[in-house]
């Protein structure tokens, strides 16, 4: 058995598509960062299998996931996303999958849509599992989009970092599980799709580009920063830095209000992480989201 987590904010609708992929017996933990009690209502006396937490304020992906995985009761914890779709019974050949093999400590369907984005990377060459299992696994070194957690090869201390609040937190969590030699699979028999920016409410389209222009910038600094070093991380961010400030130039000269914020966003997103400010910018606290 595992336990599906999720963590959602303003994507009601694909969490309910998500839900009603899921098998009623497996456990699913929402952790819904838009404070929508009436979502709760609805969706528990609806799934008992169900269970939406709602925290005080938006946590962020890193945050919400770890909530997730402290409440879940079962060995397996399977995370996932609102726009990740999990087709052909995906979760039903994951727990097929993992009652024979149990070696890793972090296992992901293979995600089928790589128009997108693949959402595995493979740095050096491994052995393949010494077992029978028909999912066709391989190890890796990143993965990303789904995540199945092995608590039994699992620490406290490998939770997902909480000074990242969007971007590069599956980076820095595959990351430090292989730097203590834990094991990453990836599943190419079990399968999901990614949907692809699609997981909130279209009317907050604008407030979601400036927060992904932030962050992204922000948590890429940190990242560098953290696994390579402050000197790394200014080298790899000298040219970013340049294109970024020529970027001000177009939208400041055609009075564009519009892409000025959202070009001054990236900016100021890789500025702050180079100052040491943590991952504060919330834009979506300067609109009402009662109504959405």
């Amino acid at each position: 058995m595992l336990t599906l987590v999720i963590p959602s904010f303003h994507s009601s609708k694909l969490v309910e598509e998500r839900i009603a992929e899921i098998k009623n017996y497996i456990p699913i933990i929402i952790i819904e960062n838009s404070m929508n009690f009436e979502f709760k209502k609805k969706i528990e006396n609806k799934h008992k299998n169900v269970k939406i937490i709602i925290p005080k304020e938006n946590l962020g992906w890193a945050k919400a996931v770890n909530i997730g995985i402290k409440e879940s009761k079962t060995q397996m914890v399977f995370i996932s996303q609102p726009d990740v779709k999990l087709i052909d019974n995906c979760v039903d050949k994951l727990i097929e999958c993992v009652k024979d093999f149990k070696d890793f400590s972090l296992l992901a369907p293979r995600d089928l849509n790589s128009k997108i984005y693949t959402n595995y990377e493979i740095y050096k060459s491994y052995q393949k599992p010494d077992n029978k299992n028909k999912f066709f696994l391989e190890e890796v070194d990143y993965v990303d989009l789904t995540w199945l957690i092995n608590k039994d090869n699992f620490d406290d201390e490998d939770l997902w970092d909480e000074n990242i609040f969007l971007y590069f937190e599956a980076k820095d969590f595959s990351k430090r599980l292989k730097d203590k030699n834990k094991k990453i699979f990836v599943a190419k028999g079990i399968n999901t799709y990614h949907i692809g920016s699609s997981s909130h409410d279209i009317s907050l389209e604008y407030y979601s580009l400036l927060n992904r222009n932030w962050h992204y910038n922000w948590s890429r600094f940190y990242y560098q920063k953290k696994h390579h070093g402050f000197l790394y991380a200014i080298k790899k961010n000298i040219s970013v830095l340049v294109k970024l400030l020529i970027k001000q130039i177009n939208p400041t000269v055609l009075f564009n209000h519009k892409n000025r914020k959202l070009a001054l966003a990236e900016l100021y997103g890789l500025m702050s992480s180079v100052i040491n400010k943590p991952s504060f910018y919330r834009p979506y606290k300067n609109i009402n989201l009662k109504n959405l």
